[in-house]
Order: structure tokens, then C-alpha cells, then sequence
């Protein structure tokens, strides 16, 4: 990217996340867009107390209701993307033409605001990409390929943005319907981002630890192939922890609890590949152990090419043994095209494009959700929260 002598570029960092604003009972929601700046430290921007994130703008979470269901996706998809392109308007244009600005050196310098992070949950990272909900948002890799432990053509903006305009004039060939639909997994909807200059909002989506990895590859599926495994000794193993300054003890187990958040996911993983010594099969014990190494590594402060290295074999290792657990019947499917284990493929790339990949998750914007959404909502009448 190239700039006028005495310009400047100042990174813009996206996040958008949809919450639940009622606790016990109704469905309200809201859905914040968040902006913060990548020359920021790190340690102060993971600081809700910094007030280095603001909030942008409230997107509408309406029901949908007058479309039938298989409108109602593709509808969702274009509300969001015209909603965002007015938010996005100021930043196209200052993108493209610069602001003068006073730097901290004192000078005067031209600044060109780009957006050049999005950090956002899968199924949001979907919506943002314009691709449908079984594809991933950064590669081409097919539905039924995304098991296998290597790396697939990324995707290309001005390739997609190609696909999307010719929609409305090619979607009746059988040809371009199925390169559309099969081989890209495309919607049809005009993205906000296709007018920011110098943003590839593939490039752009960072690692997702709490969602991806913590809930997601641990929580939801090493722990539940690993509980069939050994069935009811797991939550034994837990009960009869002994207790320690460091490490939470589950004194019911963890198999009646029905909602875990990202504080108790990472003390399960301190003690998880321990508990599971001496009660499975060694295949299971050492894909256990990769998993939980990987994400311990993952969310390491500052990485080397040493701690990438020990990541990539992690991840080896993991996909090496993994087949233990269909072998078992752990993992029902018979296959391993789950979209969160495929995501991890893209962290060490992207940790050397973006840094350590703790400053992006997701978790940064579930905190500001309690300042900026749900004690406003609590201290209203519940009528026009919104407002």
C-alpha cells in the first residue's frame, strides 16, 4: 500500500457481536459495532477501563418475520451489509482522501483511516464475508474437506466482488450457479466492504479464542469425545481434585452444569489432560494433550517463531491421532469437517500477520456489552431500549 509523502495510515480495528439483553426470560437483543485503533498498546486496549474502544452504532435485530424461511437468511444477510455501508461512509472516504491530523510528535500529518481488523465470532465472520454458514470465511476449502490438516487457496476480494455483480445476469447458468454456490458457498449480497480502500476483509478476520477454540474444539468436542470414552469416571476425576491456591476445584463435576463461560473453560484445561492419564487409551491421552497445548500456546502474550514452531506440532499431532475417537465411537459423524477445528489452520498465519492473537478475542467485546448494552438496558423501562 502506497501513501502521499507526509500521509499516514492509522489501523482500524471492527468488532461486532450480537447479545442477549434479558437474563430470565424474552428474547431481547442487541447487536453493538465496536471500533478501536491498532496503535494503541496492546495492554490498554484490552482494558474495558481505557476507553480506547467506542461504540459506533447499534445494528437493528429485527425478527424477519414477513419472509418465508429460505428468504429470511439471504434477507438478514443484506440488512446487515446496507446497515454497515452507512456506518462505513465516513471511513470510505477519509480511506480514500485522508484527514489532517496532529500526531504526538506534534507534526501535522495527513491520516488515512483503514480498516485492517474485524474481530467477530464464526457465525458473524460468515455474515461479514458474504458466504453461507458451512463455509469458512477465509478459505475455499469445501464443506467436506475442511477435516483434512493442511491449507487451502484463500479467498480473494476482487475475485468474490467479480462473482457477486455478475449474480443478477449469470445466476440462471448451471455453470456459474455452481461455482457460485458449491465451489465459493457465495451469497448475493453487495458487501459494505467493497468500497474501503485498501482493506482484504479475508486477510482481516483475526483468531477467535474464546469461540473457537475454548468453547468451541474444547468445550463442545474434546470434552464430550473424551467423557464417551471413559463415561461416568470423568466427573469422579473432577470431584476428587485435590484442592490447590492455583486451580479451581469442580467439586460436583462438570456434567450438570449447563452453561460454562471463558473463565471456567481455561481452568478445565489447566487440569484436563492430567485427569485423563492412566483411565484412556494413549492415542487419546496424547490428541488431549495437543489440543490443550495448542490452546495454551494460542493464547500466549507474545509468540516466537520457536512457539509457532511447537504450535504447528501440536496441531500435527492432534490430526495424527484424532482418528482414535471415531474408532471408539466418540465422534458419531465418522468425519472431522467441523468448521472451529478447521479454524485452527489459520492461526499461526495469522498471528505472524496480526501479533499475538489474545489482544483480538472476542472476549474484549463481551465485556464492553455489560457497559454499552446491558446495564442500560436494565436500568430502563424495557421500551425503547435502544433509544
Amino acid at each position: 500500500m502506497r501513501l502521499p509523502i507526509g500521509s499516514t495510515c492509522a489501523p482500524i480495528i471492527l468488532s461486532s457481536d450480537k447479545t442477549r439483553l434479558s437474563q430470565q426470560r424474552g428474547d431481547k437483543t442487541a447487536w453493538p459495532v465496536y471500533l478501536t485503533i491498532g496503535n494503541i498498546e496492546k495492554g490498554t486496549r484490552k482494558k474495558a477501563s481505557s476507553h480506547v474502544t467506542i461504540l459506533l452504532s447499534y445494528l437493528l435485530t429485527p425478527k424477519l418475520d414477513c419472509f418465508s424461511e429460505a428468504a429470511r437468511s439471504v434477507t438478514k444477510y443484506r440488512l446487515f451489509h446496507y446497515c454497515m455501508g452507512l456506518i462505513m461512509q465516513s471511513l470510505a472516504h477519509t480511506g480514500n482522501n485522508g484527514v489532517q491530523m496532529t500526531c504526538p510528535d506534534g507534526f501535522l500529518r495527513k491520516v488515512h483511516p483503514i480498516l485492517a481488523a474485524y474481530v467477530a465470532d464464526y457465525p458473524e465472520q460468515c455474515l461479514v464475508a458474504c458466504c453461507m454458514e458451512n463455509r469458512c470465511p477465509e478459505c475455499k476449502v469445501l464443506p467436506t474437506e475442511r477435516g483434512k490438516h493442511c491449507l487451502h487457496a484463500k479467498r480473494a476480494v476482487k475475485e468474490t466482488l467479480d462473482y457477486i455483480q455478475r449474480y443478477q445476469q449469470e445466476r440462471k447458468n448451471p455453470q456459474f450457479k455452481h461455482e457460485f454456490e458449491k465451489t465459493l458457498g457465495l451469497r448475493p449480497v453487495p458487501p459494505f466492504w467493497a468500497g474501503l480502500p485498501h482493506t482484504d476483509i479475508f486477510e482481516a478476520f483475526t483468531p477467535d479464542i474464546l469461540h473457537q477454540l475454548h468453547k468451541g474444539v474444547f468445550k463442545d468436542h474434546l470434552v464430550s469425545w473424551c467423557t464417551t470414552v471413559i463415561e461416568k469416571e470423568m466427573d469422579a476425576r473432577f470431584r476428587s481434585m485435590p484442592s490447590h491456591p492455583d486451580v479451581r476445584h469442580f467439586k460436583h463435576g462438570i456434567s450438570m452444569v449447563s452453561q460454562w463461560n471463558g473463565g471456567e473453560h481455561k481452568e478445565m484445561e489447566k487440569v484436563f489432560a492430567g485427569l485423563m492419564a492412566g483411565h484412556a487409551e494413549p492415542a487419546v491421552i496424547k490428541t488431549a494433550t495437543a489440543v490443550v497445548n495448542f490452546i495454551h500456546l494460542s493464547s500466549l502474550e507474545c509468540h516466537t517463531t520457536r512457539s509457532l514452531a511447537v504450535m504447528d506440532s501440536a496441531l500435527d499431532t492432534f490430526h495424527e491421532n484424532k482418528a482414535i475417537f471415531l474408532e471408539l465411537g466418540a465422534r458419531a459423524q465418522g468425519h472431522f469437517n467441523i468448521p472451529k477445528i478447521h479454524s485452527m489452520e489459520h492461526y499461526t498465519p495469522k498471528i505472524r500477520l496480526f501479533g499475538s492473537a489474545d489482544e483480538f478475542n472476542t472476549e474484549a467485546p463481551e465485556r464492553l456489552h455489560i457497559n454499552y448494552a446491558k446495564e442500560g438496558y436494565r436500568a430502563s423501562n424495557k421500551k425503547d431500549y435502544i433509544a
